[in-house]
């Protein structure tokens, strides 16, 4: 019986040891070089205006992308921008408090768009609002 134990338990550890290297695996680095990898995957439909909801829902999507390997320099101001690119796709046009909420929460969010902007075209070389590069 104890040889069964150990044996159990050694299972246990390494299948636990192999979730935790999948895992880790799976997710990409929260770095710039991710970033403006997923930048370019994304470009230049993210500058492009939006027409229907398809179209708006791949803008969130494309968002969402790159929240993910945001790194930290510009994580929370691309988290705002994501949520504002969010509410935007959620608005109700006929209703005068959710046009209102958005256009608040854009107000509120142009900080984190300024920083964002100015740091990808630093550091990814990219003019966000235009999909343009901006290195020679």
């Amino acid at each position: 019986m104890t040889k069964h134990r150990l044996t159990s338990r050694k299972i246990c550890v390494l299948a636990g040891a192999a979730l935790v290297a999948l895992t880790s695996c799976s997710t990409p680095a929260r770095t710039a070089t991710n970033f403006c990898r997923q930048l370019q995957k994304e470009l230049p439909e993210i500058a492009q205006p939006t027409a229907t909801p398809a179209e708006v829902s791949a803008l969130v999507a494309r968002y969402e992308r790159l929240s993910h390997v945001a790194p930290l320099a510009i994580e929370n101001d691309w988290k705002a921008l994501t949520n504002l690119v969010k509410a935007a796709a959620n608005v109700d046009a006929t209703d005068p408090a959710s046009v209102q909420a958005v256009a608040d929460l854009s107000y509120a969010t142009q900080q984190s768009a300024s920083a964002a902007a100015i740091w990808v075209r630093d550091t990814c070389g990219v003019d966000i609002y235009t999909g343009i590069s901006t290195t020679p």
